[in-house]
C-alpha cells in the first residue's frame, strides 16, 4: 500500500509536491503469482496473481497467446487477480500468463499446470497369510499404490474392523493391521481393501491359530463337563462371597473394613461382576482339567497365553452362557420422547439414543491404550514378580512409595485453599467409582486375602518389603503384605465388536454415570434415588431425619444396608451412617459436608421453585431441581475449577470453548483416567483437616487429623456440624504438589488406620490398582499424548527435572519405560500456572472435553434451558451455595477456591458486588420470572397436545428428522 503525504496551504500545491507525487508513481510490481502446478483432471483450480502500483494495475490472463475471459469454464473475482478453473481438463494443460499493467508500464509472469496422471488402486504390498500359535501377535502388512492416493479398510469375515476394536492396532494409514492377542476366535479371513476414486483393489489373508492335540482338547470338553466346571466355579466365587459378607457383618470393623462394604451396597453391579468371575474362574478350571487330564503341550505355546486363548467359539459361548456372563445392564427402550427430551436418567441411558450404553452407570471403562495384561487376558502386571519388562522386574509398589512418593513435610500452595481438593473429591465421587473386588477371600482355596501373600484370585497383595519401618522393629507384623483385592471386572456392555470376541480382555466397571450429572446427590440407580426422596409431601424434596439448631437438615441416616459406621471401632460413640446418592459420603468429614452442603442446596431450591410454580407437582419440581443442580455442577467445575488445575493456557488449549453436542463423541470414562491421572488429587491432600469457627479460629475441639476423620460421622454432629470443615476448605491453603512431598503420610502410613502395624498406603495402592486394571506405562501414554518418548534416563530431564528423583526412579525401574502411569504422571513437571504436568493435562483434556461434547444435557447445549435461565446459570458460584447451606457462614472466599487473607465477604454487606458474592442464590428469588412457567409441564398434558416449539424441535431431532 502507498502513502503519500501532502502539505496543503489554500488550494495551492507546491512545485515540490507535484514532483514528490509523480516519484511515486510507478510501474506495478508483484505481490504474489502461481508456480508451476499439477492438478487431477476434474478438480477445481484456483489461481491468485496479485499486483500493486499508482495507479493501481489492471490484471489480465492469457492462456496459449488468448486473453481469458469469463465463461462457464472459467471465473474472474472483481480486481480479476484470481482466476478459477473448473473443470481442470486435458485441454487446460499449458502455459499461462498473468500481465499487470497501468500507465507506467507492465510486468508479467509465465508459469504451466500440468495432469497429474490418475490411476486406479494396485495393492504392492500383499499380506501375507499366517500360522500362529495362541497368544502370539501378529501383523498383516498391506500397501497400495494409485493417483490419488487409495484409502485401505480391513475385514475380517466380511465385517469392517474399526479403530475402536482395542484388540487390534491399525497404523496411521491404516497399511498394517496387528492383533495383539491371538485366540481361536481370529481364525479367518482378513481382506485389505483399498479404494480411490477411479476404483477398487482388494487381496486376502488367511489366519490359522495352531494349537497342538486340538482335536484331543475339543472333544475332551463336553458339554457336561463344562458344566461342572461352571457350578463348581460358581460354588468357589459364592463361597468367598459369603464368607466374606460373614466376616464383615459380625462384630466391630476398622475405617478399611467400612470400605470393604461397598462392594455389597449395589446389588446390580454384585451380579454382573460376579458373572464375569466366574466366568474367569471357570476357565481356570478349564485350565486344571486340561492340564490333569491331557498330556498337553504347554511348553510349545507363547509364554503369555491364557487359555481362554486356546479354547473353541462354541466352548467360549457355553461357559459364557452357563456362568451368565453373555449382557450388560438392563436396557432401556428410552420410547418416552416427552420425558427424555426433558430430563435424564438415572443411569445416564437414553442421553445418546445413538449410542445408549455411552457414560451409563454400570458398564466398562474405555481404554485409550490396549491393557497389558501378562497373559494377555486377564492376569495383572507383576502377577509373576519374575517377568521383566524392558529387561527388569516390576519393582514394589510401597518401595516405589516409600522412596519417591511419600512426605513428611509439606508446603502449603500460595494461591489455592483446600476446596481445591474436595471439589475435586467430590466431584470424581460423581463420575466415577470402580467395582470392588466381591470378596476378600480367594476363590480356590479359601483363604482371607489380609493371611496370606500369594497372588490368588481376588487377592493382589503387597509384600512389605524389608526397609518398610514396620519390618525393622521388634514387633513385626502378622502377615507381611499390604491386603489389596482385585477390582471387579464385568461382562461388557452388551455389544459386540467387528471381530466377534464377545468376551476379551478384562475390563473393570464403572458404578456411576460418567456425566456430571449430580449422581453423587441423587443416585445413578433409580431404586437409589427413590430411597433419598420425601415421596409424602409432594414438594420434590430429598428426606432427612434430622436438623441442625438453624432447622437446616442433615442427611438422612441409612437404614437397611451393611454401612453401619455404629460398629467403627476407631470412633467413641458412634452412630449410623448417613445416606447420599454415592456410599462414600462417610469417608471422610469433608466430604459428608460437602454432600450436606449439596443436599441442602437442592431443597432450597425446590422450595424457590415451588413459590415460583405453585402448580408444579412434586415430580416436576423434583426433576427441574435436579437439573438445575446439575447445571451448577458443571459451571463450577469448567468455568472456576478446572482453568485452575489446567492453568489458563492448558484450559484454552486442551478443553477451549464449547461447540455443542456430538453424538459421535463418547463420554464413557478412560481406565487411564480413573486409576491414574484423576488420581492427581491425592497430591494436593492436606494431612490435616481444619476446622475454625465465624471468626476463623480454630475450634475449641481443634484441628482433626486425617485418619481420625475417616467414618465418623459422629464427629459432625457433635464437633459443630458443617461450618467448621467448610470454612478449613475455602479458608486455609491446600497442599502444594511438590515432586519432592508428593503424598503426606497420613495417607502413606495411616490410611484407614490409627494403628500404623495396620495401616494401608494409598500410593502403593494407587501403584498396584494400575498394575490390577492392566495399565501401560508412562512412557506410552507420553507416546500417546504425542510427546517425546524417553529411551534413556537423560531424556527425561526436561520432564522430571530432579536429579536425584531420576536417579531413585533409575534404581527402581530399571528403564524408563518400565515407570508405571501414576508415578511417572505426579512426578512431571507442572505445566505453567497448572497443578499438573503435560501428560497429566493431556488425559484430563480429552476426557473432560469428551464428557462436555459427548453430553446431550450439558447445560450449554441448545434447547436444554432458555437464553435467560442461562445467564442465570453461568453466575452459579461454590460461595453462593456456601452463604445459602451453611448454618453461620457469612463470610466466603472472595476468590473461587482462591486463597487471600483476610478478604472475607459479609453476606448481608451493602455494597452491591459484595452482595452479588454471598446472595447468588438469593437471584433466584429476584429474578423468578425465569423459572415461572405458567404453561403445562407434565408429559401427561403434553400427551392432550401442549409443548413447547423447543421441546419439539428436540424431540423431531432425536427421531432423526
Amino acid at each position: 500500500m502507498l502513502l503519500i503525504f501532502l502539505l496543503v496551504v489554500g488550494s495551492a500545491v507546491s512545485e515540490s509536491n507535484y514532483y514528490g507525487q509523480q516519484r511515486l508513481e510507478r510501474m506495478p510490481y508483484f505481490l504474489s503469482t502461481p508456480s508451476n502446478s499439477s492438478f487431477r483432471e476434474g478438480s477445481a483450480v484456483r489461481l491468485t496473481c496479485e499486483a500493486t502500483a499508482k495507479p493501481r494495475p489492471i490484471i489480465t490472463w492469457y492462456f496459449k497467446s488468448e486473453q481469458i475471459r469469463p465463461t462457464h469454464k472459467y471465473s474472474l473475482n472483481l480486481d480479476s487477480s484470481v482466476l478459477s478453473i473448473y473443470p481442470f481438463q486435458k485441454s487446460d494443460v499449458g502455459k499461462y500468463i498473468c500481465v499487470a499493467s497501468n500507465q507506467n508500464g507492465q510486468v508479467e509472469h509465465s508459469f504451466e499446470l500440468q495432469m497429474l496422471n490418475n490411476s486406479a488402486p494396485l495393492i504392492v504390498d500383499i499380506p501375507e497369510s499366517k500360522v500362529v500359535n495362541p497368544g502370539e501377535q501378529v501383523t498383516f502388512v498391506c500397501r497400495a499404490a494409485g493417483q490419488p492416493p487409495p484409502s485401505i479398510k480391513w475385514y475380517f469375515n466380511g465385517m469392517e474392523i474399526s479403530h475402536d476394536d482395542l484388540h487390534v492396532e491399525l497404523t496411521q494409514r491404516d497399511n498394517e493391521l496387528t492383533i495383539i492377542h491371538t485366540t481361536r476366535e481370529d481364525e479367518g479371513v482378513y481382506q485389505c481393501t483399498a479404494r480411490n476414486v477411479l476404483g477398487m483393489a482388494s487381496v486376502d489373508a488367511t489366519l490359522k491359530v495352531y494349537l497342538p492335540n486340538q482335536q484331543a482338547l475339543d472333544e475332551s470338553l463336553t458339554n457336561q463337563i463344562l458344566k461342572n466346571i461352571v457350578k463348581e466355579a460358581k460354588e468357589n466365587v459364592d463361597r468367598a462371597i459369603n464368607q466374606s459378607k460373614s466376616t464383615i457383618n459380625n462384630g466391630e470393623m476398622s475405617p478399611w473394613e467400612f470400605m470393604k462394604m461397598f462392594k455389597f451396597n449395589v446389588p446390580q453391579n454384585a451380579a454382573l461382576t460376579k458373572a464375569r468371575e466366574i466366568y474367569e474362574q471357570s476357565l481356570l478350571l478349564v485350565q486344571k482339567h486340561v492340564r490333569d487330564g491331557l498330556k498337553f503341550p504347554v511348553n510349545q505355546l507363547s509364554t503369555n497365553f491364557s487359555f481362554e486363548s486356546i479354547l473353541a467359539v462354541s466352548n467360549i459361548q457355553t461357559i459364557m452362557e452357563l456362568s451368565g456372563c453373555v449382557t450388560g445392564p438392563f436396557r432401556n427402550p428410552c420410547t418416552d420422547m416427552c420425558l427424555y427430551t426433558k430430563y435424564r436418567t438415572y443411569d445416564g441411558q437414553c442421553n445418546n439414543m445413538e449410542h445408549q450404553f455411552w457414560g451409563v452407570a454400570q458398564t466398562p471403562f474405555r481404554r485409550n491404550l490396549p491393557p497389558i495384561y501378562e497373559n494377555g487376558f486377564n492376569t495383572p502386571v507383576g502377577w509373576n514378580p519374575e517377568k521383566l519388562y524392558f529387561g527388569f522386574k516390576k519393582p514394589n509398589p510401597r518401595l516405589v512409595s516409600m522412596k519417591i512418593i511419600s512426605t513428611e513435610e509439606i508446603t502449603p500452595h500460595f494461591g489455592y485453599t483446600a476446596m481445591m481438593k474436595q471439589w475435586g473429591q467430590f466431584l470424581a465421587h460423581d463420575i466415577e467409582q470402580t467395582a470392588p473386588g466381591l470378596a476378600r477371600q480367594t476363590y480356590m482355596k479359601g483363604a482371607i486375602c489380609n493371611r496370606t501373600c500369594e497372588n490368588l484370585d481376588p487377592c493382589y497383595n503387597v509384600p512389605i518389603p524389608s526397609e518398610d519401618p514396620r519390618m525393622q522393629g521388634e514387633k513385626k507384623p502378622e502377615i507381611s503384605c499390604i491386603e489389596v483385592e482385585r477390582s471387579s471386572a464385568t461382562c461388557g456392555s452388551g455389544q459386540t465388536g467387528p471381530i466377534y470376541r464377545q468376551l476379551t480382555y478384562r475390563e473393570q466397571m464403572n458404578i456411576l454415570t460418567a456425566f456430571i450429572d449430580g449422581s453423587g446427590i441423587y443416585g445413578s440407580a433409580e431404586v437409589d434415588a427413590l430411597d433419598l426422596r420425601d415421596l409424602f409431601g409432594d414438594h420434590g424434596l430429598l428426606r432427612f431425619d434430622i436438623v441442625s439448631e438453624t432447622q437446616k437438615p442433615y442427611l438422612p441416616f441409612e437404614r437397611e444396608s451393611s454401612m453401619e459406621c455404629r460398629r467403627n471401632r476407631s470412633h467413641e460413640n458412634p452412630i449410623g451412617c448417613f445416606l447420599a446418592g454415592d456410599y462414600r459420603a462417610n469417608e471422610q468429614l469433608a466430604l459428608l459436608s460437602m454432600h450436606t452442603l449439596w443436599f441442602r442446596e437442592h431443597n432450597r431450591i425446590a422450595t424457590k421453585f415451588l413459590e415460583i410454580n405453585p402448580h408444579w407437582d412434586g415430580e416436576t419440581i423434583y426433576q427441574e431441581t435436579r437439573k438445575l443442580i446439575g447445571a451448577m455442577l458443571q459451571v463450577i467445575t469448567y468455568e472456576h475449577w478446572l482453568p485452575k488445575v489446567l492453568g489458563p493456557d492448558g484450559y484454552a488449549e486442551l478443553i477451549g470453548p464449547y461447540k455443542g453436542y456430538d453424538s459421535e463423541v463418547n463420554p464413557t470414562l478412560a481406565n487411564s483416567f480413573s486409576a491414574a491421572a484423576f488420581r492427581f488429587g491425592h497430591t494436593i491432600v492436606n494431612p490435616i483437616l481444619y476446622r475454625l469457627d465465624k471468626n476463623f479460629e480454630p475450634i475449641k475441639e481443634g484441628h482433626i487429623p486425617l485418619h481420625e476423620a475417616f467414618f465418623a460421622p459422629e464427629r459432625l454432629l457433635s464437633e459443630g456440624g458443617i461450618d467448621p470443615l467448610l470454612r478449613g476448605l475455602f479458608a486455609m491453603p491446600m497442599k502444594a504438589p511438590n515432586e519432592q512431598q508428593l503424598v503426606n503420610k497420613e495417607l502413606t502410613h495411616k490410611l484407614f488406620s490409627r494403628v500404623e502395624e495396620s495401616m494401608y498406603d494409598l500410593a502403593t495402592i494407587n501403584i498396584q490398582r494400575g498394575r490390577d486394571h492392566g495399565l501401560p506405562g508412562y512412557v506410552a501414554f507420553r507416546r500417546w499424548c504425542n510427546f517425546s518418548v524417553p529411551e534413556t534416563w537423560d531424556d527425561l530431564e526436561d520432564d522430571i527435572p530432579d536429579d536425584n528423583v531420576r536417579a531413585t526412579l533409575k534404581e527402581l525401574y530399571g528403564h524408563p519405560g518400565n515407570i508405571d502411569l501414576w508415578v511417572g504422571l505426579i512426578l512431571e513437571r507442572r505445566l505453567a500456572g497448572a497443578l499438573v504436568g503435560p501428560t497429566i493435562g493431556c488425559i484430563l483434556g480429552d476426557q473432560f472435553r469428551r464428557l462436555r461434547t459427548g453430553d446431550r444435557f450439558w447445560y450449554e447445549n441448545e434447547g436444554i434451558f432458555t437464553s435467560l435461565q442461562l445467564q442465570q446459570i453461568r453466575k452459579a458460584t461454590l460461595a453462593a451455595v456456601l452463604c445459602n447451606n451453611g448454618d453461620y457462614i457469612d463470610r466466603v472466599q472472595e476468590g473461587k477456591y482462591l486463597r487471600r487473607s483476610g478478604t472475607f465477604r459479609k453476606r448481608r454487606a451493602q455494597k452491591a458486588h459484595e452482595k452479588h458474592t454471598c446472595s447468588a442464590g438469593d437471584e433466584l428469588k429476584k429474578d423468578g420470572d425465569v423459572w415461572k412457567l405458567d404453561h403445562c409441564t407434565t408429559c401427561e398434558c403434553k400427551a392432550s397436545g401442549f409443548i413447547t416449539f423447543a421441546e419439539l424441535f428436540m424431540v423431531l431431532l432425536l427421531k432423526g428428522f
